[in-house]
């Protein structure tokens, strides 16, 4: 089972590297603060007004990311951001926020328009939902039409506001394909395609790069959905294939095989995929997101149900023995079902665990996709479990033959160990 056991690399996965917030758009109607500048110039040239970026003293720092260049400028009080695009994907719309993380950090969002016009919106939001306009923003950004630039595959957009003291600034960061269509600082943004965190450090050397993405620590949902994870990923795909395979073989051997199979799928499977189940439903709650707001929450419910129903059908087949069994050892119809199903829901938890890990984790937190070494366990478990299980249906006709009734048996000799089990009901055992 040690490659079962390192299947929880898929879980553990998610503590690696950082990525910042998401970043979204939209919210009410409300004229907030945020400005939308007049027509921006079309030229080119060092970031920055020409005063500070000729001023030998000038504090600059410059972060190099996948879409974007940010670039800073500290003039006296007033700091200069510049977001370029780096001609990755097309812009749509560029954000910084100003912060570790998504919720409560103050984000300026910037967009250009037909009209050569600039709209700056000023946002917030209390986790990773959709922001909207703060109406007292701590500090007022201003567009900066003079050192913008939207013409060429790597327009820049730049704005001012205030310095705050410091040689560092931690940035969340996000970069959207798809223009609003509407100048108003309110209006609906398309979720971005692409987002993170970085720290600028301010320095007097105009050439300094900054790193560009950073580890930054786990925050209290980030821990939750690890802990959600780990635990699903072992009930659903350590025991639940453990406990189906075990039936399959053991079966035609020991009349104990039901005690394991019970063990595995409902004793310990049971209160681990409760666990992950409630863990995952709470961290949803404390990021302050939406519930079963795209297929991955909703298809976790699901599978849920569906191994609450497995449990169940497996109870009565194990208790209800229908008069076909009893008196002519004919399998019934549930048997059957209960063991198709049991199959739905391990192919299911396949499915489940991997959106979970490729795409829910990185759209929820906006942390890096998880390393390769979760798809290598993943694709090689997705490959063995099955094989070992339908290679157990070779025993098939063995199971058969010990579950004819006693008229029927060719030489009794030959099934030597039937009289201590073949009269069980498949998935029940001796009591």
């Amino acid at each position: 089972m040690r490659l079962g056991q390192a299947l929880a690399i898929v879980g553990f996965a998610s503590l690696i590297a950082a990525k910042g917030g998401r970043g979204y758009g939209g919210g009410d109607d409300t004229e907030a603060t945020g400005t939308s500048s007049s027509p921006a110039s079309t030229a080119t040239g060092a970031v920055g007004s020409s005063d500070a970026s000729n001023s030998t003293s000038a504090l600059t720092g410059t972060v190099n990311l996948s879409y974007m260049t940010i670039t800073v400028v500290v003039d006296g009080s007033t700091i200069q951001y510049t977001m370029q695009s780096t001609g990755k994907g097309e812009l749509g719309w560029m954000a910084l926020g100003f912060g570790q993380q998504m919720a409560n950090s103050p984000m300026v969002i910037m967009w250009p328009n037909q009209d050569g016009s600039i709209t700056v919106s000023q946002r917030t939001a209390p986790g990773e939902v959709m922001p909207t306009l703060d109406s007292n923003p701590p500090r007022i950004a201003t567009a900066d039409a003079a050192a913008s630039d939207l013409t060429g595959s790597q327009p820049k957009l730049t704005f001012t506001i205030p310095y705050e003291a410091g040689s560092t600034q931690d940035i969340i960061w996000a970069f959207g394909e798809t223009n609003p269509g509407d100048s108003s600082k309110s209006a609906n943004l398309e979720q971005h395609v692409d987002s993170g965190s970085t720290r600028i450090t301010f320095s007097t050397d105009p050439n300094q790069v900054s790193g560009g993405e950073i580890d930054l620590p786990l925050l209290q949902y980030q821990k939750l959905i690890v802990a959600h994870a780990i635990l699903c990923t072992v009930g659903f795909l350590i025991l639940l294939p453990a406990g189906a395979i075990l039936a399959r073989y053991a079966r035609t051997f020991t009349s104990g095989w039901f005690k394991g199979h019970w063990l595995f799928q409902f004793a310990l499977a049971g209160p681990i995929i409760f666990t992950g189940a409630i863990l995952g439903i709470v961290s949803v709650k404390e990021a302050a997101a939406k519930h079963l707001d795209d297929d991955h929450k909703k298809w976790g419910i699901a599978i849920f149900v569906l191994y609450l129903a497995q449990c169940s059908l497996g109870a009565v087949v194990h208790w209800v023995k229908p008069s076909s069994w009893t008196v002519k050892k004919k399998r019934p119809i549930q048997n059957y079902f209960h063991a198709i199903l049991g199959l739905l829901v391990i192919g299911l938890s396949f499915y489940q665990v991997r959106t979970g890990y490729k795409t829910e984790w990185v759209k929820t937190t906006g942390r890096p996709p998880i390393g390769k070494a979760a798809d290598i366990v993943w694709y090689i478990w997705v490959v063995l479990v099955p094989v070992l299980y339908f290679a157990g249906l070779a025993l098939l006709s063995k199971q058969f033959r010990q579950e004819r009734p006693a008229g029927k048996q060719a030489q009794p000799d030959e099934y030597a160990l039937r009289n201590s089990y073949a009269d069980e009901p498949r998935y029940t055992d001796r009591r």
